[in-house]
Order: C-alpha cells, then sequence, then structure tokens
C-alpha cells in the first residue's frame, strides 16, 4: 500500500512538471506568430510610398487615417489625419491595412463626382451633328 501512495505522488509530480514546462512553449509559439504577423505587415507597408493615405485597422480594435511615414525594422510612423499629429506604432500593433480614399468636403465622395469624358463626348457629337445638318441645308 506504501509504494502504491508513494508512485502515485511520484506520478502527480511528474505531470505537474510537464504541465509546467508546457506553458513556455506555448507562449513562445504564440510570440512565433505575432512575429510572423509582423514581418508579413511590414512586407505589406514597404509597397506603398511615403505619404501615400492608409487606413489602419490596429488589434485593439481601433482604427486611424492617415499618410505613411517612415519605416524601421520594428516600428512604422504615420501622421493621424484627425490630430495631424506623428504616431510610431510597431508592426505587431497593425491587424490590417489598406489603402485609404481620401475625402474632402461634403459631396466629395465616390459617385459624386462629375465625369467629364461622358459630357465632353456628348457635346463633341452634337457638334457633329449640328455641322452636318448645317451643311446639308446649304
Amino acid at each position: 500500500m506504501k509504494i502504491h501512495l508513494y508512485s502515485r505522488s511520484i506520478l502527480s509530480v511528474i505531470v505537474a512538471c510537464l504541465l509546467i514546462a508546457s506553458v513556455p512553449a506555448a507562449q513562445a509559439q504564440t510570440g512565433a506568430q505575432l512575429n510572423k504577423h509582423a514581418r508579413r505587415v511590414a512586407k505589406h507597408l514597404a509597397k506603398f510610398h511615403s505619404g501615400t493615405y492608409l487606413r489602419f485597422d490596429f488589434r485593439d480594435n481601433t482604427e486611424s487615417f492617415g499618410s505613411l511615414g517612415s519605416l524601421s525594422d520594428a516600428s512604422f510612423q504615420f501622421t493621424d489625419s484627425d490630430s495631424n499629429t506623428v504616431e510610431t506604432r510597431s508592426y505587431g500593433d497593425l491587424a490590417r491595412v489598406s489603402r485609404g480614399k481620401e475625402y474632402i468636403g461634403e459631396g466629395s465622395e465616390p459617385g459624386h463626382h462629375v465625369r467629364l469624358l461622358v459630357p465632353l463626348i456628348v457635346g463633341a457629337v452634337a457638334a457633329g451633328a449640328t455641322v452636318a445638318i448645317v451643311e446639308a441645308l446649304r
């Protein structure tokens, strides 16, 4: 009976040690995934020129719009369009980045711009038809 109790306590200690040893390995894997994501974001940001207007979606569920500044090994800078301040953030903070659409003033949203090509073509066709009618009547 003493042997059985002794082997049970040794088994409990071994299981506890294995559980404690596996915790840092799980954290290291999460860190590796975060580093992989940060490298992917850094590579994606490197495709944009400095000054490009971008939309930044951060991991803390906030978003910001601004122009891209300088890039370094671990972080990037951008000028926030709302506060006009330069912010430095790490690549791991970003969840997603995309090209922003710059709207200045009311009525400048997509679909509200006057397409100049269509009126130009209609005017040219109307002028041509007028000239053809005037020449036919002479």
